[in-house]
């Protein structure tokens, strides 16, 4: 914490608990700060460089035409037909997410990581008092423009972490929002629905419903009301934070499961084809199991048939399938694959756009009992091909047969709610 900050006496100024950053239009602000030539540009981010997808992310000057994110490229080359398209790097994107972690830090400690481009820091003694807080917020965002002029974040301050998400949410880009316990609930009334976080467009409907057409309407509810509209006690604990109380979340639970799932490009669209991307997924899955020091007692498969949202007209045709089983414990790759084989037997041979595998029911290292058929050597050669790679920093150098000629199939991307470490590329 910097030791600069003054002292203040208690009731002087008004203090917030958090402060929350959302790093702006994140991808493309990367490329843009990586290219030069991109700067003040409309730009694109995307997965694969096709017209058949949609946009990942959009710059400030794309998203000044209409596109953003979700847009489709036809679409956003008709609302902006000098933009510019660019194929997604996500490895680069966490490197720059280190830095800019590092950068924060220097100023004040992260308590979580939210995503790549979000973070949530709990403010201490000190800090809590409002115009050192805003001083912490304009110092941070001057780290991060010390590391690239092209990036930018929007800052919130709130008595909580969920307020100050939605205090950051509010003044894109480059924004610096406070909220007051004190201004609760009217300081929100402003809002639309929709701009409050974890309203999604089915639980607006719901609310509708229900006769709250506004966040007004919203916080007037009880918090009995809202867990019955939500159905669950998230709608109480949203009661709370709302007006402004500091609800700690519950506590990180032993990771259960690993999952990695991909869109199938044109040229993969077949049973064959799926089945090979399917084993470097699980290749990925495994890796990601060993350097966990966890083992797993379950797999499975899911392939869907058509895209989200659209329907097959052939009503023989199911819109995807999926099958799981339970394992003796294991972590070695050439021992899953066996076990995906048997499954990938019943999987119908219709053209699969999606493929996903799954490890579940995992337990740690140091609960985990030797079995008496396990195979020492499997588990031997899995990590030497491990120690390989991660010597010459590829992560495919080394790989089984099943994998051969799948080198640009299922890369590694950014989820929306966790971050890959860089051994994932």
């Amino acid at each position: 914490m910097p030791a600069c900050l003054p002292a203040y006496a208690e009731g002087q100024y008004p203090t917030v608990g958090w402060l929350f950053l959302d790093l702006n239009s994140y991808f493309a602000s990367v490329e843009q700060q990586d290219r030069p030539e991109l700067r003040g540009r409309p730009v694109g981010i995307v997965a694969v460089n096709t017209d058949s997808t949609c946009c990942l992310a959009a710059s400030y000057e794309a998203k000044a035409y209409g596109v953003k994110t979700g847009t489709g490229v036809k679409d956003a080359k008709v609302l902006c037909p000098h933009i510019e398209i660019v194929e997604a790097r996500p490895k680069v994107y966490v490197e720059y997410q280190q830095k800019i972690i590092q950068a924060i830090e220097e100023n004040l400690p992260i308590q979580k990581v939210w995503s790549v481009d979000e973070v949530a820091c709990q403010l201490m003694g000190r800090e809590r008092f409002l115009p050192n807080a805003t001083t912490l917020g304009y110092r941070i965002k001057q780290s991060i423009r010390n590391i690239g002029p092209a990036l930018r974040c929007s800052i919130g301050l709130a008595p909580n972490s969920y307020l100050a998400k939605t205090a950051a949410d509010l003044c894109k880009p480059d924004g610096l929002t406070i909220v007051l316990k004190e201004d609760l609930p009217y300081a929100l009334h402003c809002m639309k629905l929709r701009d409050v976080v974890g309203i999604s467009h089915a639980m607006e409907s719901r609310l509708n419903k229900h006769g709250v057409t506004t966040v007004e309407q919203l916080c007037k509810l009880s918090s009995q009301q809202m867990r019955e509209i939500w159905g669950s006690v998230l709608g109480e604990t949203m009661w709370y934070w709302l007006h402004g109380e500091d609800w700690k979340e519950k506590p990180e639970s032993l990771r259960k499961s690993i999952g990695k799932q991909h869109v199938l490009a044109p040229k993969y669209r077949t049973k064959d084809n799926a089945y090979h991307v399917a084993l470097k997924l699980l290749s990925n899955a495994a890796v990601k199991l060993r350097r966990l020091d966890m083992w797993a007692r379950g797999i499975g498969v899911t392939v869907a048939f058509t895209h989200w949202g659209k329907e097959i007209k052939n009503e023989n045709i199911p819109s995807g399938w999926n099958a799981h089983r339970s394992i003796s414990a294991c972590r070695d790759t050439m021992t899953l694959q066996d076990h995906f084989r048997r499954l990938w037997q019943d999987c119908p041979a219709h053209i699969p756009v999606h493929v996903g595998v799954w490890l579940f029911d995992l337990v740690p290292d140091k609960f985990h009992t030797l079995g008496f058929f396990d195979d020492q050597k499997r588990e031997a050669i899995s990590h030497a091909m491990d120690k390989i790679n991660k010597h010459f920093e590829q992560q495919h150098l080394v790989h089984l047969g099943g994998m051969h000629g799948m080198d640009d199939a299922a890369p590694t991307r950014i989820p929306f709610f966790s971050v890959p470490d860089l051994k994932d590329f």
